[in-house]
C-alpha cells in the first residue's frame, strides 16, 4: 500500500509549500516538498531514511494522516510495537506520531489500519480518528483528542461502517463542527456528536481511498473518491447540502490500487496526491519512491 499524507507548510508564507509525507521502502517516514500554488515552483527537496538506518516501524498496509497543531506539523501512522528479543508478535497495533517525534498515542486491535486527522485552522485543537473493536466484521469509530490525550467512542456509527472502509475528516471553522467520512451502504458523513449519519453518494468502487478538505475561501467542503470506473470524483458540500458528484478531469491519471489519496487546500486549489496506476506500484503492496507520486492541482470555485 502506498501510504501518504499531506499538510500545508505554515512555516512558508502564503501557503506556497506543501509537506508530503510517505512510507518509504524501508518502512520509515519520507518527506517530499511540494508546491502549494498552481505552478510547480517548489524547490526540489526529499528526505528518506537509508537502508542501513534504524529498522522501519510504519506498518504496511497502513494509512497515514497529518495536521497542523499548535505550531507543529504532526504526522500519525499505524505502527508495530517494538518487540523484545524472543517476544512473539502482539495482537494489537499502535497508532503513533511518527513526526516530529515518535510517540504512541493510542492502540487498536486486529488489523484496523485506517486513520484520519483534522484540526482547527489556528491549530489550537486537533483530533485523530481511527477504528477499533474485537469483531473483524465490525468497526467502532473512535476519536483521540490531541489536547486531552483521551479517546471517545461513537457507538452510533458502529453498524454503518464496512470492514474495508477508509476514513477522512475535516473541521468546519464557520460551523465549528468536526466531520468524518467513511464507507457503508454509501459514502457517508458523520458530524461528530450528532445522531445523524448522512449518505453522500451510493455508486462507488469497493475498498477505495477517500479524502476530504474544507476551503475557508469557498466555504465548501470537498470529498474525493474513486467511482466504479476508477475515475476520481469530487463532491462539494454547500452549507448542509451535498451537491452532485463531478469528475475531477479526464486528464487526472487513474489511481493505483492500494494507494492512499490525500488532499490539502492552498491558494485557491485543492492539491491531491496519490500513486498513479502506471507507476509500477499498482498492486498496492510496495511503497513508492517520492518521484512516483502524482500531484494533481484541482481548481475549485
Amino acid at each position: 500500500m502506498a501510504t501518504i499524507a499531506a499538510v500545508v507548510n505554515k512555516a512558508v508564507a502564503d501557503d506556497k509549500s506543501v509537506l508530503l509525507f510517505y512510507r518509504a521502502q524501508s518502512g520509515q517516514l519520507g518527506l517530499s516538498l511540494q508546491s502549494g500554488t498552481g505552478q510547480e515552483d517548489q524547490p526540489a527537496g526529499t528526505w528518506e531514511t537509508g537502508s542501513d538506518d534504524y529498522e522501519g516501524y510504519i506498518m504496511s498496509p497502513s494509512h497515514m494522516a497529518a495536521t497542523y497543531y499548535r505550531g507543529v506539523h504532526l504526522v500519525a501512522a499505524v505502527t508495530m510495537p517494538k518487540l523484545a528479543e524472543g517476544e512473539e508478535v502482539v495482537d494489537h497495533r499502535n497508532i503513533s506520531l511518527v513526526s516530529p517525534v515518535y510517540q504512541t498515542l493510542t492502540t487498536t486491535t486486529l488489523d484496523f489500519n485506517r486513520i484520519a486527522m483534522c484540526a482547527k485552522p489556528d491549530g489550537d485543537e486537533g483530533w485523530l480518528y481511527y477504528y477499533d473493536g474485537t469483531n473483524p466484521d465490525q468497526r467502532n469509530l473512535k476519536e483521540f483528542s490531541l489536547m486531552t490525550g483521551t479517546s471517545t467512542a461513537y457507538d452510533q456509527v458502529v453498524y454503518s461502517i464496512k470492514p474495508s472502509s477508509s476514513l477522512a475528516a475535516w473541521y468546519n471553522p464557520d460551523m465549528k463542527t468536526r466531520h468524518v467520512v467513511f464507507q457503508g451502504s454509501s459514502i457517508m458523513e458523520y458530524v461528530v456528536g450528532d445522531l445523524q449519519i448522512i449518505p453522500i453518494v451510493a455508486a462507488y468502487k469497493a475498498s477505495i481511498p477517500i479524502a476530504a478538505v474544507y476551503s475557508s475561501v469557498t466555504k465548501k467542503a470537498y470529498v474525493y473518491y474513486i467511482d466504479v470506473n476508477n475515475a476520481i470524483q469530487r463532491i462539494p458540500k454547500v452549507g448542509s447540502t451535498w451537491m452532485t458528484p463531478e469528475m475531477v478531469t479526464v486528464n487526472a491519471p487513474p489511481i493505483a490500487e492500494g494507494s492512499q489519496l490525500t488532499v490539502v487546500n492552498a491558494n485557491g486549489y485543492n492539491h491531491l496526491f496519490y500513486v498513479p496506476k502506471d507507476s509500477g506500484s499498482s498492486n498496492g503492496t510496495k511503497a513508492a519512491s517520492f518521484s512516483s507520486f502524482t500531484h494533481f492541482v484541482d481548481e475549485i470555485s
